[in-house]
């Protein structure tokens, strides 16, 4: 196979989107989308910019909801995704984002209570995990450095629909996650195999 060098500065390779919903500190909602996540067993990886009212919202109140959107839900996700929750816009951010308090109006979503405590969860999401922050990194990087948070999930909530009906697994024949990859949205093609070993738990 022939390759060339190319630019590594964005590379989204295709990873789900999230919808991460944080406090503020009057107690409303923040909610950003993000494509800089991973799972391992119960523990969720997320990548957040260090400067983002995100962060500053976990920094002193570290519960959070990692809502996982289905394909179909991508326009929602697009509608929000030049919006900041930071008041007054950082200066390198105020070419391309505006600020918003309310990106649950203006995504079209529906706020739902989080059963631990935590922030809102979004109803319309299949897949919704509450969550609270277990470690952060900050690294540094131009114009704005980034933050590796580690999170531990206390719940799953999963809709009924995509449950596998023999078991309480989630049937990822019925799953389709909203997918970015190099500044594109997709869902999952068909099928092409499973893994033989089992999964560790």
């Amino acid at each position: 196979m022939k390759t060339i060098r190319i630019p590594a500065r964005s590379m989204y390779y295709g990873t789900p989107v999230a919808l991460v919903c944080m406090q503020n500190s009057d107690g409303s909602d923040n909610l950003t989308p993000m494509s800089s996540s991973w799972s391992i067993r119960d523990f969720l990886v997320l990548g957040l910019g260090s400067a983002s009212q995100a962060m500053e919202n976990l920094r002193h109140r570290p519960r959070l909801t990692v809502n996982l959107p289905s394909a179909e839900m991508w326009e929602s996700i697009e509608r929000i995704a030049a919006f900041t929750g930071r008041n007054p816009v950082p200066d390198y951010k105020a070419a391309q984002f505006s600020y918003c308090r309310d990106k649950f109006e203006v995504a079209g979503l529906t706020r739902l209570t989080s059963t631990e405590g935590g922030p809102s969860r979004v109803a319309e999401c299949p897949i919704q995990i509450e969550a609270v922050v277990n470690t952060m990194t900050d690294v540094s990087d131009d114009p704005e450095g980034f933050s590796v948070i580690i999170a531990k999930a206390i719940v799953l909530h999963a809709a009924v629909g995509i449950i596998n009906e023999t078991s309480s697994q989630i049937n990822p024949a019925k799953w389709d996650p909203l997918v970015f990859s190099y500044g594109t949205y997709h869902g999952l093609g068909p099928e092409l195999g499973r893994m033989a070993r089992s999964v560790r738990s």
